[in-house]
């Protein structure tokens, strides 16, 4: 502490008798390395400039001083006292009224100026006039005069007409009511699909900031996706230009991990909630960190218990926070993760929160509602009491599908394929192995079809592509900031190495998903959190003629001009069930085909609706077809393998037996765990045989006990099966529209 003494020495004379909260030392680096050496002390150790520079760096990061340029900035001890003691309300709204006329006042010049100056382009002579009249006229004279009628509204606001029109113009009443309500402190919204959710969030956002003078940092909006993250993000930029980017919108994981001071990721994302919500408890969180004067929850439905302490606990320590809560509770489909719609109904009556009900659908075609409207109904316990109304008066398709027998795959493929589509187009299943099957069934008979696929058990940023782009970015850790002709050179790399890999179309998206929330300025750090953040699923184009197949899960948020929805074996038994189907139904925008062998949907109607049933036995799949996960492979075989992966990439095709996977020359690149050779083993007694095999994944895998990082292939396999056994005699169907 030899050079604080000698800094403290040096500021004395400044200290003394005075009440600066500064003092400002002119000081030499050297000059201190001379004062310590010149010191008689008992101990003194050889010490050199770095040495000193070591000290002063360690004095500026405890806050002990600020250096700034050569200037040493010391800060004095400071107290504050609490004066006024009496904690009654001595103040009202009525007494600042002359206050709020005077800025009112102010922001109506501003206007008057910008109106002066337009006319001086104009019109000279009428802008002489204008100068004339304003300082001639009384204001009240001159205001009716120049601006006439509505005009005088638009004065009194601190944002152009037109600026005014592209926030709140091409709003309906009822989203306009919570972009108008500055005085509620809590406001739920109960957001039917389709009624422009996210729309309305991002309208809302842009009024705080620009009509409610609501500084950006006290502005903080959680999600549940990185993707809904981004989109929230660029469109907010659109609305608001570079205001939006410094406006913190973050994934509760991501906010907690930041609170935290730790690295996150999908992986280590248990138990972040639950530790942030401690330590804020414990008072272990700095009180700025988590200071806000306004707090906006996205699919506050889809909550779980941790989730939801979180929002309780913020509340806690801003008791005048506002809380806009967005949810449907319709859509909960994710209970067997925690989420429950339980937590937004607690928010409404432990806040007395101010319901709103956003039930204007903008997706789909009239009948497609009134259909959809009457399966809801089923629901037994719901916070929307009012029935989705349709903005669309055209009807679109609504066919339903009943079968006597099982094993529907079949027969859906069929009706796809005989079906003239027009726009884009999803199927959804409810499991992840039916969705499969019908995606092989769709490529085998000449469609172009895609699975939305999930990176279940590995990271994004683990995934060859993906880690291929961020090494273009630079390796040294020091280069925090991503210029723009590195961006651009690394996705050209991107590109000319992987434009025949099958994920390079969601790595695209990824990477324009990024540069849309960060158009100005990217961090090398940033990017990374994005990707280990998001889930591959996110990053589906859903736009073209390729046919996505999808379970439920992943295509919830998305919307489709074409759903065909499979409910083979499907039992109406539970309200999550039932929420599940009306989330896939709510997906079409224009057509909805219906294929199931339950009877649930016998009772519902509506116009131009189609009826068919269908007497025919149908067999299972004559195609498998497996995507292997790290549990199906051999994994410390790849260890030998890294030279036989280098040019291999997501799509190719492998050779491929009971044991494993082979390139062209025979060697061998993947093993089969086990476990997975039982499985082939069971479907060969089931006449089904291995027919194809390619890459799926190239991914990175991580083995701790050697501290090694290697690439893993994890294949797709297709089985067919020897004999297909032919069906009974088809029957024709019974059409009943």
């Amino acid at each position: 502490m030899d050079t604080n003494d000698s800094l403290y020495q040096k500021s004395e004379d400044f200290i003394s008798g005075t009440d600066m909260e500064k003092v400002l030392v002119e000081f030499s680096v050297h000059g201190l390395k001379s004062e310590y050496e010149n010191r008689n002390t008992l101990f003194k150790s050889n010490i050199d400039v770095d040495d000193i520079e070591d000290a002063l760096f360690y004095l500026s990061r405890i806050d002990a001083i600020n250096i700034e340029g050569g200037f040493l900035v010391v800060y004095n001890r400071f107290t504050i006292e609490r004066l006024e003691k009496d904690n009654r309300i001595k103040y009202k709204v009525e007494d600042y009224e002359k206050l709020h006329r005077f800025y009112e006042n102010k922001i109506q010049q501003i206007h008057i100026v910008g109106e002066y100056a337009q006319k001086m382009i104009a019109d000279y002579k009428g802008a002489l006039q204008f100068v004339e009249d304003y300082f001639q006229l009384n204001y009240a004279s001159f205001l009716n005069k120049y601006f006439k009628g509505s005009r005088q509204n638009e004065i009194k606001r601190n944002i152009t007409p037109a600026k005014f029109r592209k926030l709140f113009g091409a709003l309906s009443p009822a989203q306009l009511s919570i972009i108008k309500d500055n005085s509620s402190q809590h406001i739920a919204v109960a957001a039917g699909p389709g009624s422009g959710k996210t729309r309305v969030l991002v309208h809302k956002l842009a009024s705080l900031l620009l009509m409610e003078d609501v500084k950006h940092e006290q502005l903080l909006m959680v999600t549940f996706s990185r993707a809904a993250a981004t989109e929230f993000k660029s469109r907010l930029f659109e609305l608001i230009n570079k205001a939006a980017l410094y406006v913190e919108i973050k994934t509760f994981h991501s906010y907690c991990f930041d609170l935290l001071g730790r690295v996150g990721s999908l992986e280590k994302s248990q138990t972040v909630i639950k530790d942030a919500v401690d330590k804020i408890k414990n008072g272990d969180i700095e009180t700025n960190h988590i200071t806000k004067s306004v707090l906006v929850i996205d699919e506050a439905q889809d909550m779980d218990k941790h989730e939801f302490e979180l929002i309780k606990t913020l509340m806690e320590h801003n008791e005048e926070m506002r809380v806009i809560a967005v949810g449907d509770d319709d859509q909960n489909i994710y209970e067997f993760r925690g989420a429950s719609s339980e937590h937004l109904e607690r928010f409404i009556s432990e806040q007395r929160a101010k319901k709103i009900e956003l039930v204007e659908n903008y997706r789909s075609k009239a009948n497609l509602v009134a259909f959809t409207n009457q399966f809801v109904e089923q629901i037994s316990h719901r916070l929307k009491q009012t029935p989705i109304v349709p903005k669309q008066m055209e009807n679109g398709l609504v066919k339903v599908v009943k079968y006597s027998s099982s094993n529907l795959i079949a027969p859906l493929v069929k009706d796809i394929l005989s079906t003239d589509l027009v726009g884009s187009t999803c199927v959804l299943t409810h499991t992840n192995d039916e969705a499969l099957q019908i995606a092989g069934l769709l490529i085998k008979g000449g469609l172009p079809a895609k699975l939305i696929q999930s990176n279940d058990g590995f990271s994004l940023y683990d995934l060859l592509e993906v880690r291929f782009f961020i090494e273009q970015l630079g390796a040294a850790q020091d280069q925090y900031i991503i210029d723009e002709s590195t961006w651009k050179k690394a996705k050209r790399k991107l590109w000319d190495t992987y434009r025949d890999s099958s994920n390079i179309e969601a790595c695209i998206s990824i990477i324009k998903n990024f540069d849309a929330s960060n158009p100005k300025k990217k961090y090398r750090s940033d990017f990374e959190m994005f990707v280990k953040e998001s889930k591959l699923e996110d990053f589906t184009k859903t736009m073209g003629e390729t046919i996505n197949v999808s379970t439920i899960h992943k295509a919830k948020g998305k919307e489709f001009d074409n759903v065909f929805l499979m409910l083979d074996g499907y039992n109406l038994d539970s309200d999550q069930k039932k929420r599940q189907v009306y989330v896939a139904m709510t997906r079409a925008k224009q057509n909805l085909i219906v294929h199931l062998n339950s009877d649930f949907l016998d009772k519902l109607s509506c116009e131009d609706i189609q009826k068919e049933f269908d007497y025919n036995s149908y067999q299972p799949s004559d195609l498998l077809v497996i995507q292997l996960s790290h549990k199906d492979v051999w994994l410390d075989f790849f260890i030998t393998r890294q030279h036989l992966l280098c040019n291999f990439k997501s799509g190719d095709q492998l050779n491929v037996d009971s044991d494993g996977c082979y390139d062209e020359m025979g060697n061998c690149l993947v093993k089969f765990s086990g476990k997975f050779k039982d499985k082939i083993h069971e479907y060969g007694k089931k006449g089904y045989r291995i027919k194809d095999c390619h890459v799926n994944h190239l991914v990175y895998w991580y083995k701790e006990e050697i501290e090694t990082e290697a690439k893993i292939i994890l294949p797709e396999l297709i089985f067919q099966k020897r004999e297909q056994i032919p069906s009974e005699k088809p029957t024709p169907l019974l059409n009943i529209s």
